[in-house]
């Protein structure tokens, strides 16, 4: 007999980012009816030229508590306060958008899978340079989850064809490129929208990030073609042995997206400006306008390349416009959290609070407790540039306060969002196990205890930074 009147239990789902930010708002909001108020003196620091707190004169001052409306209002002022920084979200988003129907990228990636099962006389060194290619290509932004993940089932394949495992076509295909957009040297989405809210210098720091992608990169390569070996070996000691794979049918045209004159002319023009785009940051002080420029500046003359006409080129980049207005609304979103507690006077109790505890830890701990709290709060804000704007607010006044810079704080935020994303169900990796046909389970036993020596590697470069000033 059916007890449930004909209803079903409606099933539990994550809530979505938007609904987990304005609760984090509203949360912020109640916090200044029961926190007291409090401040800091201000004063520029000649050595690190920011304008910071001065420790030892935090009081307390008259509550200002922000009411409900308020809050509402505190919402559509954070959306104007981070303009710059999601309009040029915008830009590169639309413009990678764009690069994307022009074929481009499917037709190089189609073309580095023809070329490995062409040359398999020499495949772990094909395969190593996949994993090393699509590293590099996703630390500058311009290839994330969004454009591997089509592939996933062509690498599985592939893979499959090779003598390896499903396990092994996640590993050349979502796994570097999740490695790689973490280790972030000119991303946009990530370290650029974190040192513009901390007020330093765009892209500053590479040499650093540059060391941090090739270990990582080299641990990459290492784990999984040790596992593809292993495999190759026994394929008994597959993970993903028994599943049946034979009626997987990938879209066969991805394979074989012809690299037409156009498609080529339009890469070059892809590597060119990232490599303008570098230069300016780094000799010319270029910031945001500019990198937004140069993205659409690559968008527009990409799409007469490749023989639109003018209003085909429009169209694509409004939908382009359209797939980024998420990520650019949550930005906004995002930084409500720190106007709210501004506007009730007690963000600096919160600061005050906090220093008070990690001055009486050692500056390498404090490092890695905030390490793990980037880490997990990834878990809820799985978009790293709204991660930035929620936590870096908070977590910069308190890196001054302890004599961390602002450039660790932010590889400390840029660790914590981007290699967890290969870990937490709220990121691509559900999607992407369900795409190649691998058990859940099965993917966490062979990813953690890579997770594991990425998160020590992880610590030894926090430790690195905070010991060299950097």
């Amino acid at each position: 007999m059916n007890t449930d009147s004909g209803k079903s239990k409606k099933r539990w789902e994550i809530p979505h980012i938007l609904v987990i930010l304005i609760v984090m708002s509203a949360m912020s909001a109640l916090l200044t009816w029961v926190l007291p108020a409090g401040a800091y003196d201000r004063a520029y620091n000649e050595v690190t030229g920011h304008l910071t707190a001065v420790p030892g004169t935090f009081h307390y001052i008259e509550r200002t508590p922000v009411s409900f409306f308020e809050l509402f209002i505190s919402l559509e002022e954070s959306l104007v306060a981070t303009a710059d920084i999601a309009f040029m979200i915008f830009c590169v988003y639309s413009s990678c958008y764009l690069l994307e129907k022009t074929g481009t990228l499917d037709s190089l990636i189609s073309h580095l899978l023809r070329f490995i099962q062409r040359h398999e006389r020499f495949e772990k060194l094909w395969l190593a340079s996949i994993i090393i290619f699509f590293s590099v290509w996703a630390s500058t932004g311009a290839l994330s989850y969004e454009e591997i993940l089509p592939f996933v089932p062509v690498f599985v394949l592939v893979s499959i064809a090779l003598g390896y495992d499903a396990m092994v076509g996640l590993g050349l295909s979502i796994i570097p490129v999740g490695m790689g957009f973490a280790s972030a040297t000119i991303n946009p989405f990530t370290v650029g929208v974190a040192q513009a809210l901390t007020d330093v210098p765009l892209f500053s720091g590479l040499a650093y990030r540059f060391l941090i992608l090739g270990v990582m990169t080299v641990l990459t390569v290492i784990y999984v073609l040790y596992y593809a070996g292993k495999v190759k070996k026994d394929p008994s000691s597959s993970l993903t042995h028994g599943i049946d794979y034979s009626d997987m049918k990938p879209d066969s045209s991805l394979l074989y997206t012809p690299m037409t004159a156009e498609r080529f002319l339009i890469l070059l023009g892809l590597i060119a400006s990232l490599i303008f785009m570098t230069w300016g940051v780094l000799s010319d002080g270029w910031y945001l306008d500019e990198v937004a420029a140069v993205f659409l500046m690559l968008a527009i003359i990409s799409g007469f390349l490749n023989g639109w006409t003018s209003n085909k080129i429009a169209m694509t980049l409004v939908e382009g416009f359209g797939q980024g207005a998420l990520s650019a609304f949550l930005i906004g979103v995002g930084r409500a959290v720190s106007i709210i507690l501004e506007k009730g006077n007690i963000m600096d109790t919160i600061i005050y609070r906090f220093v008070t505890i990690a001055e009486d830890l050692s500056i390498y701990l404090n490092g890695f407790l905030m390490l793990l709290f980037q880490t997990f709060l990834n878990l809820l804000i799985p978009s790293g540039s709204a991660q930035a704007t929620a936590s870096m607010p908070i977590i910069t006044p308190i890196a001054d306060m302890i004599g961390m810079s602002r450039q660790t704080a932010v590889l400390i935020f840029q660790f914590g969002d981007g290699y967890s994303n290969l870990i937490w169900p709220t990121s691509f990796m559900l999607v992407a196990c369900a795409t190649a046909r691998i058990p859940l389970y099965k993917y966490y036993k062979w990813l953690l205890p890579f997770m594991g020596i990425c998160f020590i590697a992880q610590c030894f470069f926090v430790f690195g930074a905070i010991y060299i000033g950097y």
